[in-house]
């Protein structure tokens, strides 16, 4: 009886393992492209917006950090389908 339920167990961990590995070959990067690392303008725009936000209070810093990443790719990939504005 006791093998069984190890059996079961183990079993069960291994199509558990066995499913996350398989779902993992199909699943995108999640950073996706890096070609926006060429664009100069572009990244040096990010890093302004990443100082700018460092001046708001702790729990704002995210949210500027967030609207300042908007406005450079509004800026930087106007019309752009897939970039979040």
């Amino acid at each position: 009886m006791k093998t069984s339920r190890i059996a079961h167990f183990a079993f069960a961990a291994l199509v558990g393992i066995g499913s996350l590995v398989g779902s993992a070959q199909y699943s995108p990067l999640a950073a996706g492209s890096l070609d926006w690392l060429g664009n100069d303008n572009y990244v040096r725009c990010l890093k302004y917006m990443s100082a700018l936000s460092k001046n708001h209070p702790p729990g704002q810093q995210e949210a500027a950090y967030d609207r300042g990443r908007r406005h450079c790719n509004k800026m930087y990939y106007p019309n752009m389908p897939g970039v979040q504005h």
